[in-house]
């Protein structure tokens, strides 16, 4: 049976979130000619979310790609793009070329030229699996590992008050425990363990505020109303009705030389490939005008 592995555009639990609509298409498709699609995970955390995507025949490494695929296969690489490979989403070169564009318009671009034929119009969901006592929670998003994306524990302390005076609990999704500065804050945790159980939760509450990361991408697929503290540069945004961005300021120009430094996107293959850690060189001063007040206001917009 010919099968077609598709990997997604990059390592994070994220990079897979946001290909989903090129994924479930070729699910689609080769479900009538009878083929199989696999996943390509390239980090554990993508291979902990295979078994909620609908009608994926199952899921390898990347690193055994090369001595797992026959003759007859197809493998998909979304990063082995000219839209990927020439260019650092969301930089000042790259907005000068191309303008305002978000992930889906990258996505349904790329995926238009290897004749892959996506809908952006609206989210698939994930499978999941009720998760009781949460709808009438907003849960935070606090932790991500990208430290260029926080915000503040007193900014999130704040919303938090501002949550409960408008009648909403309001929880924290954690790995195992909150941090200990957001143990501070003294919104409780709600634990999910592992990608699955994230899904879970965040599709279970009533809505969600987080960062720029994959768990956020997760509620925002799962079709749960959804505000995401982002930088302003960035292309991951979905613009759907239950989706918004609390947008910071622009980057300074150490923060533009900083990332153009760590900017990958040149390499394609990412069996083993390690960035390193990224910082931000100017303590996320783009994010200090992201108020609470603004993102109740965004959130108030969607409920």
């Amino acid at each position: 049976m010919p099968r077609t592995f598709v990997a997604p555009i990059s390592f994070g639990l994220g990079d897979l979130v946001v290909s989903l609509p090129v994924i479930q298409a070729l699910i689609a498709t080769d479900h009538d000619t009878g083929d199989e699609v696999w996943l390509v995970a390239r980090a554990p955390s993508q291979r902990g979310l295979a078994p909620r995507i609908t009608g994926l025949a199952g899921c390898i490494d990347e690193a055994s790609l090369p001595a797992s695929a026959r003759p007859a296969d197809r493998i998909v690489d979304l990063r082995d793009h000219p839209l990927q490979r020439d260019h650092w989403w969301g930089s000042p070169a790259f907005e000068a070329a191309f303008g305002t564009v978000d992930i889906n318009d990258l996505l349904d671009r790329i995926g238009t030229d290897l004749g892959i034929r996506a809908d952006f119009s609206a989210p698939v969901p994930l499978e999941h699996r009720r998760r009781a006592g949460l709808a009438h929670t907003v849960m935070l998003v606090p932790e991500t590992d990208g430290a260029n994306k926080a915000w503040v524990p007193a900014r999130w302390a704040e919303l938090a008050e501002w949550l409960t005076a408008d009648g909403h609990q309001v929880r924290q999704i954690c790995r195992t425990e909150p941090t200990p500065a957001m143990r501070a804050t003294g919104v409780e945790g709600v634990v999910a363990a592992t990608p699955g159980e994230a899904v879970d939760v965040l599709s279970s509450c009533r809505a969600v505020v987080g960062v720029d990361t994959g768990l956020t991408h997760i509620a925002v697929q799962q079709g749960t109303p959804t505000v995401t503290i982002a930088r302003r540069s960035t292309v991951y945004i979905r613009p759907w009705p239950h989706s918004a961005a609390a947008r910071g300021e622009p980057c300074t120009t150490a923060c533009e030389q900083a990332e153009a430094d760590y900017a990958y996107n040149a390499v394609v293959a990412l069996d083993g490939f390690d960035p390193g850690p990224r910082t931000c060189p100017s303590e996320l001063a783009c994010l200090a005008p992201v108020t609470p007040e603004r993102v109740l206001s965004l959130l108030r917009s969607l409920l």
